[in-house]
């Protein structure tokens, strides 16, 4: 890929060096370095167009503006092309570069929760049996920006290419589907997560099955057996279906659940440590491995993957001190909190089980109800205290009273207040789960929960 090869695609125009080569897709100009095409797009806080100069200056060699801007001139070797849709032209590069490898086999992996540790899982095994040859997404850059910026990451060396597909609107992953063109695609879940944006859950599982649009006869769709939505999502599905969660069947023996420390699996009669901690990745282990299996990953690398994952930040992650803290509040929706919470409650402790739950955002007309589901769990877990952060759980307040939770609970909407207010409570040998939306960015009571252990 060069300069010329974009202004050819896109039909814009080029000015400086047409030979300037492409290796990767960048749309933040503070990553850039020699090899990348540089993506200005318009965002909702700022506009990628004044970071032009920058960009070339952290050593993008190509750039893709929009020609309303005002523009600065290529340095010497590069190159700018401007076209009136920087967005549009972007995939339409993702589409042509995924065209250029036909034989290439694409994973696609959605769901409403689970889609980046799944994703993870998968890499590890596979990059364990094809090494290089493995293109994965970039943390969670799973949009219509950040798919088509991955595509533009393939080289002639790839063989598989495993992608997260993500969506929050309607006929998103239409687009998705037409980029990747994915051969397996794995469903992890149909659940609440942006039901606010697309208007009830059936919307959610319509759009999910969009991933399999384009699909023929040798593809397969990967989803859970005991899903309520399998039947609706495989519905027209021409291609071979392959089913994730049961024990006793496709080399899954038996599991010993160790609380914070993952599991001990059994799979194949060989005992296997898995590190992430949480029965809800468990299911996202067995999709990953299902996905691996069809394209004839050997054991050996499926147990040296499960052994060799870790959990992500933010995403059932626990953090060891004086006061334990469980670490998900990465993103938040009812399912997604009851999953954490049955962690919570598989993690042994000498100390008290204190709550913290920030905001369930983008739950639209469900939000009252759904809210008040979410309070009736966590009253069910009985936490020693329950600490609220956001001006929107006061339902989700009065379903924990209403359902008999009898224990501490407060509400802040100040984070130095919640601060303030853990710092004094915490004490040694106290367990905290830490759960909550992108928005309520929970993860800022991290230096707070450490200063009560260091202390």
């Amino acid at each position: 890929m060069n300069a010329a090869w974009v202004a050819n695609l896109t039909g814009g125009c080029l000015t400086g060096n047409p030979d300037a080569e492409i290796f990767r897709g960048r749309a933040d100009s503070r990553l850039c370095r020699p090899g990348d095409l540089y993506v200005a797009l318009k965002g909702e806080r700022t506009d990628g167009n004044l970071f032009v100069l920058p960009a070339w200056e952290s050593g993008a060699d190509v750039v893709l503006a929009d020609e309303q801007k005002t523009l600065p001139v290529p340095p010497a070797g590069k190159a700018l092309v401007s076209v009136s849709d920087p967005l549009e032209a972007l995939q339409k590069l993702a589409r042509q570069r995924r065209l250029d490898f036909p034989e290439l086999q694409v994973i696609g992996i959605t769901g409403s929760n689970g889609k980046t540790t799944t994703k993870e899982i998968l890499a590890a095994i596979l990059v364990n049996w094809k090494k290089d040859s493995v293109l994965v997404t970039e943390g969670n850059y799973n949009s219509d920006i950040g798919l088509a910026l991955t595509l533009l990451n393939l080289h002639p060396g790839h063989e598989i290419a495993v992608l997260e597909m993500g969506m929050n609107r309607i006929d998103e992953m239409e687009l998705l589907a037409d980029l990747a063109k994915p051969r397996i695609a794995v469903i992890t879940n149909v659940g609440s997560a942006h039901v606010g944006m697309l208007g009830s859950r059936e919307s959610v599982a319509e759009e999910k099955r969009k991933i399999f649009i384009g699909s023929g006869k040798d593809s397969v769709a990967v989803i859970a057996k005991d899903s309520e939505w399998s039947s609706f999502l495989l519905e027209g599905y021409p291609g071979k279906v392959r089913f994730f969660g049961e024990w006793g069947k496709n080399g899954w023996n038996s599991y010993e659940n160790l609380g914070a420390d993952g599991f001990l699996l059994v799979r194949n009669g060989i005992e296997v440590i898995f590190r992430i901690p949480g029965e809800h990745n468990l299911l996202n282990a067995m999709a990953a491995v299902e996905a691996a299996s069809v394209l004839g990953a050997p054991e050996s690398s499926i147990v040296k993957g499960l052994e060799a994952i870790k959990p992500l930040p933010g995403r059932s992650e626990v953090i060891n001190g004086a006061v334990k803290v469980i670490q998900d509040s990465y993103n938040a929706n009812p399912e997604s909190l009851n999953a954490a919470l049955k962690l919570f409650s598989s993690v042994k402790t000498t100390g008290r089980r204190v709550l913290v739950l920030g905001e369930l955002l983008e739950l639209g007309n469900e939000t009252n109800d759904l809210l008040r589901l979410a309070g009736r769990a966590a009253a069910e877990e009985n936490p020693d205290s329950i600490f609220l952060f956001g001006k929107s759980l006061g339902n989700l307040k009065d379903a924990a009273v209403d359902a008999g939770y009898k224990g501490l609970m407060k509400q802040y909407v100040d984070i130095k207040e919640l601060q303030n207010a853990l710092s004094e409570y915490l004490r040694a040998g106290d367990l905290v789960l830490l759960k909550g939306s992108r928005g309520s960015a929970l993860e800022r009571l991290n230096k707070t929960i450490g200063e009560v252990s260091s202390g």
